[in-house]
Order: structure tokens, then sequence, then C-alpha cells
């Protein structure tokens, strides 16, 4: 999703990042005061003029002197830009978000039949047949199950033969079943895990946190500029988690210039990525401060607790 290329490179320690008062200074409240509403007469705290945070834990009381909040401060005072469009979390559905964590839970078995999922559509073939003659019995019953139980409304008349270990089926051609198997799946079980993670953050450093999905900015003429997939802010500070699900992935250096420009590099920016090697991950890292996780063993989890953890044990 994230377009501009460059080498990897390592940031001027030097280079100012979204600070406090570069929030503060966009907060409604140094503007002057509209004609009283309703609303006026019944007042909120401050909000951006584009803002409605997908998760929020229980907030403590604020400081006078707290900053400002809202996902315009991702962008700072990068005047050419605005943030176009963010996804509110209470669109995703409990029956959605379950199957995600399910499939995220369950990466190492079943990413290679999503994959070839995502091939069918791709070559509009409705049938699918795929052998399971490799698999221990236990995890060809798992692999049955998940697409028999789980993915109704995703595919349908799933069959397995139990003497060639064949298993088949058809897949339901709608868009948003396309979309949910092509990668939204995985964007939202990296986000519940995120969410998760956070709350117990919250309630570690009696802090508060917003998280938003697929934020795209544009220029002021409406130009598309990038678009992250995650983007969690805490105490003044932007955290951007890039999901990558085909297996293709390979724009590191991109990915750092892309993060350079926000503010976000080093050590606020993470990439998912589950064909990445724990040894990958940690060649990414090292070269170019940022974060690298896959989705095996509670990866992410421990990327996130790591990451804005950092942050939340300097302002203790």
């Amino acid at each position: 999703m994230l377009k501009a290329k460059a080498l990897c490179t390592v940031q001027n320690p030097e280079e100012p990042e979204i600070t406090a008062q570069k929030l503060a200074a966009m907060s409604p409240a140094s503007r002057e005061p509209a004609p009283q509403t309703p609303a006026d007469r019944n007042p909120e705290p401050d909000k951006p003029a584009v803002q409605t945070p997908e998760a929020q834990s229980p907030a403590p009381e604020k400081a006078e002197n707290a900053p400002a909040s809202g996902i315009g401060g991702l962008i700072g005072g990068q005047q050419n830009m605005v943030i176009e469009t963010f996804v509110e979390q209470e669109e995703i559905q409990p029956c959605i978000a379950s199957l995600a964590m399910l499939l995220v839970q369950k990466d190492t078995l079943m990413k290679g039949f999503i994959r070839m999922l995502r091939q069918q559509y791709l070559g509009g073939n409705r049938s699918f047949s795929f052998s399971l003659g490799a698999w221990s019995r236990e995890e060809r019953q798992q692999i049955y199950e998940i697409f028999a139980e789980e993915l109704c409304g995703l595919v349908d008349s799933v069959r397995l033969d139990r003497y060639s270990h064949v298993l088949s089926g058809n897949l339901i051609f709608t868009g948003p079943a396309r979309g949910f198997l092509t990668g939204q799946y995985m964007e939202i079980g990296v986000f519940e895990i995120i969410r998760l993670a956070m709350e117990e953050l919250a309630k570690t450093y009696n802090t508060e946190y917003r998280i938003y999905r697929n934020v795209r900015v544009t220029t002021k003429m409406g130009l598309p500029k990038n678009e992250f997939d995650i983007v969690i802010e805490c105490q003044g500070h932007f955290y951007v988690v890039e999901v990558k699900s085909g297996g293709q992935f390979n724009s590191w250096g991109s990915l750092l210039e892309v993060g350079k420009a926000y503010g976000i590099v080093p050590h606020r920016l993470l990439l998912v990525d589950s064909y990445l090697t724990e040894e990958k991950a940690g060649r990414i890292e090292t070269f170019c401060e940022y974060y690298a996780a896959n989705l095996e063993d509670g990866m992410v989890r421990r990327k996130i607790m790591q990451m804005v953890g950092a942050d939340l044990k300097k302002g203790e």
C-alpha cells in the first residue's frame, strides 16, 4: 500500500518528529469560537476535523496541558497533506473478527491454502481442490473443519475424500468474500492482536490510546499519497503497522523512506509479513531501524509491547 521507493538509510537523529507541541497547535481550541450550537452548550473534549477513533482504553482525567489528540496529528505540519478517510472498529462484526483471528492464529497451517484461494479468485476459478496427503491425520481434520465450518459464506460444498485425502469445494464470488480472502482477514486479525495488547499496556501504564484502520492520506488536490493499514496513537506519539499477506513484499527501503517522512522511523513502525522468517525480521530491524514480525508464536504482540512500551517507560 505504501508507494515511495528509496534505499535503506538511517534517519538523521536531529530530524524533528511529531511532538506534543505540534499536536497542540492543531487543536480546534486555538481557533476563533463559532456561534454556539446545542453541542456548544454541552461541550465535549476538543476533537480534530477528522477523527472517530477505532478503539480507546478507559481514559484517566486529562491534565490541563495534555496534548491534543486525533489522527490528524500523523501528518503534523505537512501543509499539502490531508487525512482523507479511516475506518472505525465498530464496522468489524464480531463474527468476522473471530474468523480473522482464527486464520491468523492458524497461519502456519492455513496460509498456503488462503494464498491458493486468492489465486483462484484472481483467475475467476470457482471450484478448488487441494491434496492434503502431506499433512498428518490431525492436521487434515483441522483443515477440513476450518474449510467446512469456519469458512461458511466464503466457500461451500466442501468435501474431503478419506482415501485420496483431496479437499474440494467452491468459492463464493462476492465482493466482501473476495476482499476478506485476498488480504482483509490478516489486517483484521492483526488489528485484534494489537487492540488486546494496547488494552494491556493502557492498564499497566494508566494511559489512553486510539487505534485507526485503513488511514488514507492524500494531497489537498485529492491525489493519493499513502495508505496505512493500522495507526496507533498513544501519549502524543503515532505508530504505524503495515500488514503484508501476499508473500511477495520486498520493498523494505521504500517502507523506510515513507516512515522517515512521517517521523515514525526509527522504532515506531512495524512491518507484519506472514512469510518473513525470524532471521529476516531481525535483519530488517537492524538495518532499516523499524520493527518486523511474522504471525508465529505471538510475535506481533511482543513487538507491539516492545515498540509502544519503550515510549511509555520513558514517560514514567
